[in-house]
């Protein structure tokens, strides 16, 4: 892994902002992941439409919901000095919002808040997550609860959950990547299920259907840049409780998206929709390589105002 990618960092960040607890998450998030940077926020509100039938979502301007005008100042003054604006669409589903203005805007970050909520918040939030994570065009972060009650003076560790395919490849390429830049442990982690014993009339050793974790973790620490403090650990168990047990409040967890084929979606399909419920941490979704774009319902978001 040349270089590691130790050039990225989030320039241009979407924020799925309902005004609810999970979404003043989010906020603190952006501030721990920006920080330093020279990034700008834009925070987006979606409102259900009033009517009865579904209808394409559309930019709202302040002359059609002037209380909106301040609806993002709080926001906009906990991310200061971090550029920020605010907008409103009305209309659609909010996964589709944002993922649409991802893909046709210079975003390389989704940022929201974690689907442990009730009301419209877990409206907003639940689905919102559960929708992005496995159809996004970039990579999404989501916080876990209560996260803007922590002070955060950075990240303790990066954690990437790792099995050698090319979404895993992506997402230690830029754990290394923020590892570097942050100056912390890089830590390699692949959990494998251990040989089971067959009940009945076919009783016996069952191998497992994952890799050999130990395998795998040598060949990700062997790829990262030197110059990066990195740890691996191959656990025996299910994916997601071992990562998830694994972190600490402080950490930044990163995994794959969802891929196809059995394998691939022992990892990095459930697991990543288990993690947001359950590690104590941040959890960072990188895409899977090539993903085609999102058949669309309405026109590409207006230019970055």
């Amino acid at each position: 892994m040349a270089n590691g990618g130790t050039d990225r960092q989030p320039r241009h960040v979407l924020v799925g902002y309902d005004g609810s607890e999970g979404a003043r998450d989010a906020i603190h998030l952006v501030r721990t992941l920006c920080a330093g940077t020279d990034a700008d926020a834009l925070l987006v509100n979606v409102l259900p439409y009033p009517g009865p039938m579904p209808v394409a979502y559309r930019l709202l301007g302040d002359d059609e919901a002037p209380t909106w005008k301040t609806f993002f100042a709080e926001a906009e003054r906990e991310l200061a000095p971090l550029r920020s604006t605010g907008r409103t669409y009305v209309g659609g589903s909010p996964a589709k919002v944002l993922n649409d203005i991802a893909e046709g805007e210079d975003v390389d970050l989704i940022v929201i808040g974690s689907p442990h909520r009730g009301g419209i918040g877990r409206a907003f939030l639940g689905s919102v997550s559960e929708g992005l994570l496995h159809g996004a065009a970039v990579a999404v972060v989501v916080a876990p609860r209560a996260y803007r009650e922590r002070v955060h003076d950075g990240f303790g560790r990066i954690v990437v959950g790792y099995d050698g395919s090319a979404e895993a490849e992506i997402a230690l390429e830029r754990g290394a990547a923020l590892a570097a830049r942050a100056d912390i442990e890089l830590h390699v982690i692949c959990a494998g299920t251990p040989r089971v014993i067959a009940p009945g009339p076919f009783a016996g050793s069952v191998p497992s259907t994952l890799p050999n974790a130990r395998e795998v973790v040598v060949r990700g620490v062997r790829a990262v840049d030197h110059d990066i403090d990195v740890r691996g650990e191959a656990l025996e168990g299910g994916a997601a409780p071992r990562l998830a047990g694994y972190c600490g409040p402080d950490d930044l967890l990163m995994v794959g998206s969802r891929s196809y084929g059995p394998l691939r979606r022992t990892l990095l399909g459930s697991v990543s929709s288990t993690l947001i419920h359950t590690a104590p941490c941040p959890v960072l979704v990188v895409p899977r390589p090539h993903h085609p774009p999102a058949e669309r319902d309405a026109p590409r978001s207006p230019t970055r105002s």
